[in-house]
């Protein structure tokens, strides 16, 4: 399909446009790119990163003991918990599975199933108007996925930046004041495992530097992890779209009539590439998902608690959950609304083969069309292990239950007071 100088272009074009994502993965001590004998040593990042996730839990549990019935501060300190252990879980699968994410997106970055298509290797007077318009297609796909990837990567960023500094400039305000029995605040909320060391000792800084390697690392694995997902997501809508402008072009002028059977052959292959393409997707993400999935169950409830808490009582704390549910709802996004346009853009093959001149063709042709048809007919949807799918349906679901804990817990709040 392309020249030799054609696909270094776009390999070069290509590569810049997943910068960011491979940033935020060495970040996390993952390697997206080519390995190398260098890059082999990352995995000690994750591993330090892992054990610091673990030992920033400690005082979450010290803020629990310490919260003494206060419902908003539970709320919150059990919500980092969730997004700590959430965090652990998924950057130990990336570190496991990292050669099939890069072999994946080794794909996505060349257009490997595009070169693929046997179409552009006969002398078929087509060839040049299918270029076009899949260039056309595969361009609109990638905006979408750069804007979704800059979309996650702003948000993560503001609430981590928020945690952060709002923890380190309080401490220094008070510190300067010399506020008297002031307990410190950490970067990810929680009880300060040194307090009687006081703020002047290496074990404050100690704190904050466990505290803030645990907040980078659910920030950087939110984006990194979830971003792939995204971008191999809108390549199989790219891939779908690509299969439905080819059976529509499989009776146009420009293909022989004699080789209309050809044609579509070719077809039936590149559609067989992009089912076994999305099915790879599919089993890559289809159990870690499911960790997510009951972390979004859990989480939207208490945030949205902690911003009618804020909104009372810390504007600064409603201004957090906000950032917080910001970020949280355009993850889900990639999950859900991504899964869900892929199972649109699959429904649209149907009508694809329809919209051709099928009438006026032979018997095979119209055999052919209707096994396509046929095999179509059959209902994908990306899962979420045995339990559900990524669609807009549960998402929704999502957002009920979470709306459903949040009244519980504003009842039980009600009851205290």
């Amino acid at each position: 399909m392309y020249s030799a100088n054609e696909f270094k272009q776009l390999e070069i074009r290509n590569s810049y446009r997943l910068r960011e994502l491979r940033r935020t993965a060495y970040i996390i001590g993952v390697n997206l790119s080519a390995p190398t004998a260098r890059k082999r040593w990352l995995c000690v990042i994750t591993l330090l990163l892992l054990i610091l996730s673990f030992i920033g839990l400690y005082p979450r549990w010290l803020m629990l003991q310490h919260a003494e019935g206060d419902i908003p501060l539970i709320a919150e300190t059990t919500t980092t918990a969730l997004q700590t252990t959430t965090t652990m879980v998924k950057i130990t699968y990336f570190l496991i599975m990292q050669h099939q994410c890069q072999f994946l997106l080794h794909k996505v970055e060349t257009h490997e199933l595009l070169q693929s298509i046997e179409i552009f290797t006969t002398d078929m007077p087509i060839k040049m108007q299918l270029k076009q318009e899949i260039d056309a297609v595969m361009d609109t796909s990638w905006r979408e996925a750069r804007r979704q990837l800059l979309g996650s990567l702003i948000t993560c960023a503001s609430i981590i930046s928020n945690y952060f500094f709002n923890a380190l400039f309080t401490n220094l305000y008070n510190q300067i004041r010399g506020t008297p029995d002031y307990v410190h605040i950490l970067p990810f909320t929680g009880y300060p495992m040194f307090l009687d060391k006081g703020m002047t000792s290496f074990y404050y800084a100690a704190e904050m530097f466990i505290g803030g390697c645990s907040l980078l690392a659910a920030g950087m694995c939110s984006v990194s992890f979830h971003c792939i997902f995204m971008v191999l997501s809108k390549h199989a809508c790219g891939l779908v779209q690509v299969l439905c402008v080819l059976l529509e072009k499989s009776t146009s002028p420009l293909v022989p009539k004699h080789r209309r059977d050809e044609y579509l052959r070719y077809c039936v292959i590149q559609h067989q590439r992009t089912l076994e393409f999305i099915n790879d997707i599919n089993e890559l993400f289809k159990h870690i998902t499911l960790s997510h999935f009951l972390h979004s169950l859990a989480i939207y409830g208490f945030v949205l608690f902690e911003m009618n808490f804020g909104l009372e009582t810390n504007k600064i704390t409603f201004v957090r959950m906000l950032m917080y549910i910001g970020a949280a709802l355009t993850v889900d996004s990639m999950y859900y609304v991504n899964g869900q346009y892929l199972a649109t853009e699959l429904e649209a093959i149907p009508v694809a083969c329809y919209n051709c001149q099928w009438y006026n063709e032979s018997e095979d042709f119209k055999k052919t069309l209707k096994l396509i048809i046929m095999r179509s007919n059959k209902e994908f949807c990306f899962q979420i292990s045995w339990f559900g799918v990524m669609s807009l349906t549960t998402l929704l679901g999502i957002l009920k239950a979470s709306f459903s804990y949040f009244l519980i817990l504003q009842d039980i709040t009600d009851e205290e007071d």
